[in-house]
């Protein structure tokens, strides 16, 4: 009975859901495809500039010299995986579209950044550069760079949200926060710049691809399935906690961002029971 009053009382945001979907403009998924094609060209050019490793030597110093060490090491786990699943409870229940897109997305997103990370396999700068020369921010890592899977995750959520947003200037400041993301990426010392514009690249695709999908497959916005779902960022939660994922810990910022989520899914999923 509870489970069945659960349900009921989710049908009207997941059926309001499926309306927002119809109304969501075609010409959103053209621009995420046009932004991923100016990232594509990016790399296209900077390849023809200096190869693979191009921009790293100039760039990664620039940067280590704009921020603290403890900023850079929170920008780059916004592009973790885990944690942007746990964020995505901030819209399960509010916007159950925007987090089965996300869903969708994630899907494609893996199967291009894993995929290309095991078929390329290249090194990364600490696996060039001799310790000395390479002042590295957390982890050591020294293989699978390309493309940057950080990158590819922060544009998946940066990319579906550029869709369903209101404004330009929205879409503006999701599309710099991504970016910001990746770049963090070279200022570690752990990705080449090229890996990052191809994880942009992947990433938009992917949210694109997610877009479409979720317009013509609303398998996620049934109340049963919803709920299923839900256990994705649950689990995702421990996970963060208890492993870093060859990232530098900030456990300052993921134990409250695990403790917040939380508290929001009970507020939205276990308040019926007040």
């Amino acid at each position: 009975m509870q489970l069945q009053a659960m349900i009921d009382e989710l049908k009207p945001s997941l059926q309001d859901a499926g309306g927002r979907l119809d109304r969501l403009p075609p010409s959103r998924i053209d621009l995420l495809l046009m932004v991923a094609l100016v990232y594509a060209l990016a790399g296209i050019l900077l390849g023809l500039y200096g190869g693979y490793h191009a921009g790293f030597e100039w760039l990664h110093p620039a940067l280590r010299g704009l921020l603290p060490d403890f900023v850079w090491a929170f920008i780059t786990r916004l592009g973790d995986e885990r944690v942007l699943l746990v964020l995505t409870l901030l819209f399960a229940r509010q916007r159950p579209e925007i987090f089965w897109t996300m869903l969708l997305a994630a899907l494609f997103a893996i199967l291009y950044s894993r995929g290309l990370k095991h078929l390329v396999d290249a090194v990364r700068p600490p696996g060039v550069y001799a310790a000395e020369l390479l002042d590295v921010i957390g982890p050591r890592l020294r293989s699978h760079s390309f493309p940057s899977g950080h990158t590819t995750s922060a544009f998946v959520f940066a990319g579906v949200l550029f869709a369903f947003a209101r404004t330009a200037s929205e879409r503006v400041v999701l599309i710099a926060v991504a970016t910001l993301v990746g770049l963090s990426r070279v200022a570690l010392g752990v990705h080449w710049p090229h890996d990052v514009l191809a994880g942009a690249f992947g990433g938009l695709v992917s949210a694109a691809l997610g877009v479409w999908l979720a317009r013509y497959w609303r398998a996620g916005l049934r109340p049963a399935v919803h709920l299923s779902l839900l256990v994705l960022p649950l689990l995702a939660m421990p996970w963060l906690l208890y492993t870093d994922g060859g990232n530098p810990s900030v456990v300052w910022f993921t134990w409250p961002l695990v403790f917040a989520m939380l508290m929001q899914f009970f507020q939205d999923y276990l308040s019926w029971r007040r």
